[in-house]
């Protein structure tokens, strides 16, 4: 079997020892053009496998921070060759060449930052006018990252160290300046380098990369929106030209969004090739320095039988599958301190994410009809549009010719966290939501389900508002909603669609309570304990029913961070708990009664409209 030091002649081979070689003489200007093409090309010791040009650069010339036996800490040292890093470089390699992108699922402390990092600093020192750039969602991974390319920068040989023009916390520049005719000039290579924090989705916008790389992708929030919207940055028309590497680590999968796992699923759709690391990989010391060869069968034993010694606590097994995963469907688990369970969510997102029959979903946006002059008429039943981008995600569309089907309820969002309840978690940049749920129709209609998902933070709250409402005309729904927002009950009244506002659940009110509030539910302790209960007992019985992978995520969380969508369904189960009106045909108009429409005053007084002839209400939907 072929030695791992082989791949790395410049450190191991005594003739091919750069020191061999008196500068300035014609051996040496040889030596150092083989290296610079072997840099360029690629390289194929003998007995051994061909490795692409920026591997043979990283093992040869850079440096990394590693773990040295000899001294039991880690130091700057040149990188082992290893199975897993090989099939890395030839194949994001094969895939620039092949005009597509790369989605990477890892193992956490794999060193792909290094090698990431090493593959800008490669194109950046061997091509002309080169530009290429690495992205996050937060500083201290951009920060890192530069420290780790600079890192190697500092460690190589002169030889290939080009200058730098402009070093900032932005940019990293080649060149240096020359005065020509009394005027100062830019000279060398020219090639930039960005460091950039994802602020905005279009952080990239203007620039030409060779190399994109998104690092902890699986944190940015609104991923596909970054994707799409830097996408002309590697392409020229219909030419990919560029590559992009969006990277995950297991165990940075945000509970806050499913862009990640669904590029995974779907990088076809992408334009990306799935590249997934085990723990199994380079995992010691079922790992050979001397070959540079994983025993993955040996790992893959030992790290199954530490996650059976953690069965006893569900919290701690979950941790560590998604920690050290064996599958890509590990890397996804979730886990927290939930009072529900977290075998039935993990069971039904890996379902999710793995049956492709399963994934009957439609995303897009509800807006409201035009008329034949193009003009928008408010209040009208809304059309959905799809839109693979959109806030919105529907499972079931409404059923025509069917009343009282389905129930909805409301979590909204504030501006500041200022406004939240004392003690509650804090929600800085939260969304809000709202939830419809389908109640059991027949056997033959799916039902006893959440049907329809509007997850969003748009820039004004009225926006917010007028989708919510667009929502339960859509569905011919009342809305139960949170008892925090004052606007959103004001909203509703002033456009005349009181009559879609859920009437405060009085089967969720506390013993001896004094609640006033006409709609609206207060999160009080007792309504939390019976949300919960209500959620939990879903869970239990229907968990199979579900179809939203956010919903499922924050429920493995539940207590402990933002849940939003959580407290939406839970609402909305309520709302279900407390309906007591049966699904009927529209035509069959059951005991009916004449409601008078309800305004309201000046001074905030809801009251009655006289002017109204009022509105026939079904005689169940109606509350003391």
């Amino acid at each position: 079997m072929i030695s791992a030091k082989l791949y790395s002649p410049v450190l191991y081979d005594e003739i091919e020892r750069p020191g061999n070689f008196t500068k300035g003489t014609s051996s040496y200007h040889r030596y150092w053009e083989k290296q610079f093409n072997r840099c360029r090309d690629g390289f194929t010791p003998a007995g051994g496998s061909f490795i692409p040009g920026n591997y043979y650069f990283y093992l040869n010339f850079c440096k990394i921070r590693a773990f040295d036996k000899k001294t039991n800490r880690k130091k700057m040292k040149p990188p082992l060759y290893r199975d897993q890093d090989h099939e890395y470089f030839d194949f994001v390699n094969k895939a620039k060449d092949e005009g597509e992108g790369v989605i990477v699922l890892k193992a956490r402390r794999k060193g792909f930052s290094f090698m990431n990092s090493n593959i800008l600093l490669h194109e950046w020192s061997f091509y002309e006018d080169a530009e290429i750039g690495m992205g996050a969602q937060k500083q201290h991974y951009v920060s890192d990252f530069r420290k780790k390319m600079l890192l190697s920068y500092n460690n190589i040989y002169p030889q290939f160290r080009n200058n730098w023009l402009l070093n900032n916390a932005d940019l990293f520049t080649s060149g240096w300046k020359e005065k020509e005719e009394g005027v100062w000039v830019e000279k060398g290579m020219g090639s930039l380098m960005y460091f950039r924090l994802i602020e905005k989705p279009d952080t990239f916008r203007g620039t030409t990369l060779t190399w994109w790389i998104v690092d902890e992708a699986g944190e940015v929030v609104n991923l596909k929106k970054v994707y799409y919207a830097n996408e002309e940055c590697f392409r020229e028309g219909a030419h990919q030209f560029g590559c992009p590497i969006i990277g995950g680590t297991s165990n940075k999968m945000s509970h806050d969004s499913e862009d990640f796992s669904d590029m995974w699923y779907n990088a076809e759709l992408y334009g990306l090739r799935r590249f997934f690391v085990p723990a199994s990989k380079v995992y010691y010391p079922f790992f050979n320095d001397d070959t540079g060869i994983s025993d993955t069968i040996g790992a893959r034993k030992h790290i199954l039988k530490r996650a059976e010694d953690k069965k006893e606590d569900r919290d701690a097994y979950y941790a560590f599958k998604q920690e050290m995963p064996l599958s890509p469907e590990d890397a996804f688990v979730v886990h927290g301190s939930t009072p529900f369970d977290l075998d039935k969510i993990n069971d039904r997102i890996a379902a999710l994410n793995t049956e492709k029959q399963l994934n009957i979903g439609i995303r897009g946006s509800l807006e409201w009809p035009k008329n034949k002059k193009g003009v928008k008429q408010f209040g009208k039943m809304p059309v959905f549009v799809e839109d693979k981008l959109g806030p919105m995600f529907m499972v079931e569309r409404p059923i025509p010719g069917k009343k009282n089907a389905h129930v909805a309820a409301v979590d909204p969002y504030h501006i500041s966290d200022d406004l939240e309840e004392e003690g509650a978690m804090s929600k800085k940049n939260s969304k809000g939501c709202m939830f419809v749920h389908r109640k059991y129709i027949d056997l033959s209609t799916p039902g006893d389900m959440p049907v329809f998902e509007y997850f969003d933070r748009p820039y004004t709250k009225e926006q917010f508002y007028e989708k919510c409402l667009m929502v339960s005309i859509f569905y011919d729904t009342m809305a139960l909603v949170e008892y925090n927002d004052d606007g959103f009950f004001k909203y509703f009244i002033k456009k005349g669609f009181i009559k879609y506002l859920k009437a405060r659940p009085m089967s969720a009110d506390s013993p001896y309570s004094i609640a006033t509030n006409k709609f609206g539910i207060h999160m009080k302790t007792h309504q939390k304990t019976v949300l919960t209960d209500l959620v939990d007992t879903y869970i239990k019985n229907h968990s199979d029913d579900i179809y939203f992978l956010g919903l499922l995520k924050e429920m493995a969380v539940f207590g402990k961070k933002n849940t939003d969508r959580v407290m939406a369904f839970g609402m909305a189960l309520i709302f279900a708990e407390d309906d007591k009106s049966r699904v009927r045909d529209s035509g069959d108009d059951g005991d009916i009664i004449i409601v008078p429409e309800l305004m309201q005053t000046d001074d905030g007084i809801v009251a009655i409209n006289i002017e109204s002839e009022g509105d026939p209400f079904d005689i169940d939907s109606l509350y003391d």
